[in-house]
């Protein structure tokens, strides 16, 4: 019997935190679940009562990490006509699971959606991101509007509308380690392909739990690097010929750079990292873009059919 949702779980330095999360999907009312979990971490991670919840999974062992890669290969492991990606330091509620699959059943239009992901700061706070990316309200007038990004963290799909994504950019995630999101989410409004928030359906985001990308805890120049190769790389691929930056790419950098009151205040010190850093991500875009071509130059990417063929290593126990 096919199950009504596959759930897919990128993991990657966390142990407690993803238990946890199995134990809720465990107590999930109301629907049959394929549990799919993406490890990231080296042979020999898991122990105890977690290692033995993992060998009732669907238990894809990744040996590179990379949170666009996993994503997409725990796609390719599963069946259900639903798809649900989610990070293991998130805690949803026994019903969550069930009233996500409904809104695909009360509003036909909707084929991708998040719900309300709140952390610690509480949930005002993450309606308010929410609205500010506010861009358009549904049909419905039950409370649920599109936007235009969001992080990666909890996404619910249907089946064939994550197939027209084209899944997410592993290229760009090799190169940075992060903002594979915001480039989905762009590529996503490119293709013609919809985002919306639903509000009323909420799960907690565990912030304080170490592991996963570490960006939260990483030092600032660390953060800032995979940062601006991720926009420079961005930049690049996102044009009507991809390649080369315009005038108008380069004032975006320099403004995401230095040409911010944060970084023009900080002393010419920071100020002349800052400009050493844009110049070396945009060298380094460059390249990695040159030797990548092929990808972004022949038509709409597809980072699916990596995995269509050939499934990377599984235990399904």
């Amino acid at each position: 019997m096919t199950p009504d949702l596959a759930v897919i779980i990128p993991t990657f330095k966390r142990t407690d935190s993803l238990e946890r999360l199995l134990d809720h999907l465990e107590a999930q009312q109301g629907v049959s679940l394929e549990v799919i979990v993406v490890d990231q971490n080296e042979p020999g991670y898991f122990a105890g009562s977690l290692l033995q919840k993992l060998q009732q999974l669907i238990w894809v062992k990744q040996p590179v990490p990379n949170a666009s890669v996993a994503r997409n290969n725990g796609f390719a492991h599963s069946t259900a006509p639903h798809i649900l990606f989610v990070d293991d330091d998130l805690v949803p509620e026994p019903k969550f699971c069930a009233e996500g699959l409904n809104i695909f059943k009360t509003h036909q239009d909707i084929k991708c959606f998040v719900p309300l992901v709140y952390a610690h700061s509480g949930k005002s706070l993450a309606l308010q991101s929410g609205k500010e990316k506010f861009t358009e309200e549904h049909s419905s007038g039950t409370g649920i509007f599109g936007i235009t990004e969001t992080i990666s963290a909890c996404i619910f799909f249907e089946r064939s509308y994550y197939q027209q994504s084209g899944g997410f950019d592993e290229l760009l995630f090799e190169f940075a380690k992060t903002s594979e999101d915001q480039e989905f989410f762009l590529r996503m409004r490119t293709n013609g392909l919809k985002l919306w928030l639903v509000p009323s359906i909420e799960i907690f985001h565990d912030e304080k739990v170490g592991g996963g990308c570490e960006l939260r805890t990483a030092g600032y120049w660390n953060t800032r690097t995979k940062c601006m190769r991720a926009i420079a790389l961005r930049h690049r691929i996102h044009k009507d010929q991809p390649g080369a930056l315009s005038l108008s790419d380069l004032l975006q950098l320099s403004r995401s750079s230095f040409l911010n009151k944060r970084a023009i205040t900080s002393g010419v010190g920071n100020l002349v990292s800052e400009l050493r850093l844009l110049k070396k991500s945009i060298d380094e875009s460059r390249t990695f873009f040159e030797a990548n071509r092929n990808v972004y130059t022949s038509g709409k990417p597809d980072f699916l059919k990596n995995h269509s063929k050939k499934k990377q290593q599984v235990t399904n126990y």
